[in-house]
């Protein structure tokens, strides 16, 4: 039986919401969230694989370069 571990993507890209200056940025999550979710749903969204977790040793490891492909990470 081979291993499983979990591979930990990030997500690169940026959302912008207008609002008038001195806003709280917390009062505006909702309304980025709803953004990212639109950008998800139309594939638009940098996604880079940053660490492996091994939930049996509870360790972290960065993904080696090699196993890229040459493709965009």
């Amino acid at each position: 039986m081979s291993k499983t571990i979990n591979y930990d993507f990030e997500v690169m890209s940026m959302v912008s919401v207008k609002a008038p200056y001195g806003t709280n940025p917390e009062t505006l999550r909702e309304e980025a969230m709803i953004k990212l979710v639109e950008r998800v749903r139309e594939n638009d969204i940098e996604l880079y694989c940053e660490t492996m977790f091994d939930s049996e040793t509870g360790s972290y490891e960065e993904v080696p370069e090699e196993w890229y492909d040459g493709d965009d990470k």
